[in-house]
């Protein structure tokens, strides 16, 4: 890893997940997405988040809990959504502190109770964030009114961002979640990488990781952006084994054959 990095003048790794949020590429649809977010949470409303597996969602979370002002928010992420309604509730106790008790109904009042204190006391409003929303049961996502429901559904205490792939878009329209889906006036899409951003991504990851030159040629790059479809953490898996390739064959650019022997070692992460 030295090697690479002393190779290439990098700092670090340019294409690892563990990346500051400062640091991250913001193209004017991740921004435009953002605000929407910011203006969901300001507004006491909920939201929806939908892309393609790697196109940056968690990344937009990120960048929103970055954003939110310190002390009036409190930022609750749930990764895991393959569960049933009385262990969402178990998992989500967990996360927020509290005793998970064993009955469904003492779960939910003891959640319903916690987020209403935070709200009436310590004047914090609560943001659930449910990633993989697609995975989630319907008896789940049926819930999901009823933990925002206060005081007779007059208090906005809690902000409910989904954040899942395309077909949860689907999901929301059945009729029994309507209820749900009225409460989520704010829809983002998150769309694949251009070539053009592909090209600057590309750039702005190396840069970021200590590189003072171009290291990637405009053929690789086009290869590249062709080979992933633009999602970027299809680009981040090539870019890495790309690195590794032409530190192999001591290659001081990486030209578009040396992004096909990348192609080669890493074709099942691309599909």
């Amino acid at each position: 890893m030295n090697k690479l990095l002393s190779t290439f003048g990098l700092t670090r790794q340019p294409f690892s997940k563990d990346i500051p949020a400062a640091d991250m590429f913001r193209t004017d649809q991740f921004e435009e997405a953002l605000q929407s977010l910011k203006a969901a949470v300001e507004g006491q409303t909920s939201a929806l988040v939908t892309g393609d597996s790697g196109s940056g969602k968690t990344c937009l979370i990120r960048a929103l809990e970055e954003d939110l002002p310190q002390g009036r928010y409190r930022l609750h992420y749930t990764p895991n959504s393959t569960v049933n309604r009385r262990d969402f509730y178990r998992q989500l106790s967990i996360g927020l502190g509290l005793e998970p008790h064993s009955s469904f109904a003492a779960l939910y009042s003891n959640v319903s109770q916690h987020i209403q204190d935070l709200a009436m006391q310590h004047k914090l409003r609560v943001i659930l964030v449910l990633d993989e929303g697609h995975l989630l049961p319907i008896q789940v996502l049926e819930q999901l009114h009823v933990l925002s429901n206060f005081m007779r559904d007059s208090k906005p205490w809690l902000s409910i961002v989904l954040v899942g792939l395309p077909d949860l878009r689907e999901t929301l329209k059945r009729n029994v979640l309507a209820s749900l889906t009225a409460r989520i006036p704010i829809r983002v899409h998150i769309p694949p990488l251009d070539t053009e951003q592909v090209k600057l991504y590309v750039r702005h990851r190396m840069s970021t990781a200590g590189c003072r030159r171009d290291i990637f040629s405009e053929d690789a790059l086009l290869v590249i952006s062709k080979a992933t479809g633009g999602v970027m953490r299809r680009i981040d898996v090539l870019g890495d084994h790309c690195l590794s390739v032409a530190l192999k064959t001591k290659s001081g650019i990486i030209d578009a054959s040396v992004v096909q022997k990348g192609i080669q070692v890493c074709a099942d992460a691309l599909q």
